[in-house]
């Protein structure tokens, strides 16, 4: 079964999501951040894991976009940016900053492969 649209769909929720808990926490001073960036990352968390699931259980044929390779790459990068989250909650590290940074591009980078790879099969032959 083909899980990589719905798989698409989360990804890109994720990076939404992402987007505007960043946006949130860069809009308050350092010890007045709230809830409200925690709760929407977290949302974010849980789509993109839900998707890197999908996509590291397709079936679907290896060569049309490698959908387990791409679901393990980011099922790692997003457990290490939990991880990141979890531990790093204390204050701000230049090195975890730059880890974090690192792993949303490679998410983005899987994320165009997976967009390609669906385009791909979904155009006529």
């Amino acid at each position: 079964m083909d899980r990589r649209r719905a798989s698409l769909v989360l990804l890109l929720v994720f990076v939404l999501c992402t987007g505007i808990a960043i946006v949130i926490s860069g809009s308050r001073p350092g010890l007045e951040q709230g809830l409200a960036p925690a709760l929407v990352q977290f949302v974010g968390y849980a789509c993109g894991l839900a998707g890197a699931v999908l996509l590291f259980s397709s079936t679907t044929e290896p060569e049309v976009g490698a959908p387990r390779r791409i679901g393990g790459v980011v099922l790692g990068a997003l457990v290490v940016l939990v991880l990141l989250d979890l531990l790093g909650a204390d204050g701000t590290n230049i090195g975890a900053g730059f880890v974090r940074l690192v792993l949303l591009v490679v998410i983005m980078v899987a994320t165009i492969r997976l967009a390609l790879g669906v385009a791909a099969a979904g155009r006529p032959r």
